[in-house]
């Protein structure tokens, strides 16, 4: 089941505010560990994609991607070893991300993004004041993350009135961080099928989105995804896991970053 994306795209392109120095020395020692360790695309996407979707989605998607960026790790390997000794452009930067394959084994996964623990903290002081949302990092973005019954009536992805003051500190704050990119993630519980599932994760994301649009965060900033009941957080077999599974998402990024999901 593929998620349904609206307002935007993803890339998993590294952006030039990861691009470390553009040195020959630095080219060929990426060269040379894409040739010998690019296998490690495999393994490195299943914990990737276990740390943030789970055990399921990491032995399908993750190993699905792994085998991808495998066979591109191998490619490019050979390009910038053949290439080492010819002039770097001035505006280089790495094509895949992580730069180095074992950094996807980093025990703080935002590290392999070269990212920090002081990584938008400004930005998650400020959504940590807003009632209702839980702030974590994951995958080198900040995750505003809120219950889906905060937000919506049971089985409606229309918003409930008293929500839209919450999301509308949201927009405050990302009024504040003009260049942060923002993308909003629809979830459900494993209750009814998977098509109505779907559809209303993604009608969920895309209210908020379009309420954050409404409320002046530029359009090209923000896209809104559903993924149904895939990601559960909690068992979907007692009351609290299905509630706990039941969430929209706001993801934050820092302008340029790639989104990795």
């Amino acid at each position: 089941m593929q998620p349904r994306v609206g307002g935007g795209a993803c890339t998993a392109l590294a952006p030039s505010a990861l691009a470390e120095e553009g040195s020959a020395a630095r080219k060929f020692g990426r060269g040379l560990a894409g040739v010998t360790l690019g296998v490690l695309e495999i393994p490195g996407n299943i914990v990737q994609e276990g740390r943030t979707n789970g055990a399921l989605s990491a032995a399908t998607v993750g190993l699905a991607m792994g085998l991808g960026k495998f066979v591109a790790r191998e490619v490019i390997g050979v390009y910038e070893l053949l290439t080492t000794p010819f002039p770097i452009p001035a505006d280089f930067e790495p094509v895949l991300a992580p730069e180095f394959p074992w950094q996807y084994f980093d025990s703080e996964p935002g590290r392999a993004y070269g990212f920090s623990d002081t990584y938008l903290s400004e930005e998650a002081a400020d959504l940590q004041q807003i009632p209702g949302a839980v702030v974590a990092r994951r995958q080198g973005a900040l995750i505003v993350q809120f219950p889906s019954d905060l937000l919506f009536a049971f089985d409606s992805a229309t918003l409930l009135p008293t929500p839209k003051t919450r999301l509308g500190e949201v927009a405050e704050m990302l009024h504040r961080y003009p260049d942060a990119q923002i993308q909003v993630l629809g979830y459900t519980d494993a209750t009814g099928t998977d098509d109505h599932n779907l559809a209303l994760s993604s009608a969920r994301a895309d209210a908020v989105r379009r309420y954050l649009v409404e409320h002046d965060v530029e359009m090209g900033r923000i896209a809104s995804v559903g993924y149904g009941e895939a990601a559960a957080i909690a068992s979907n077999q007692t009351a609290e896991g299905r509630r706990q599974n039941r969430r929209v998402e706001i993801q934050v990024r820092a302008g340029g970053v790639a989104a990795y999901r």
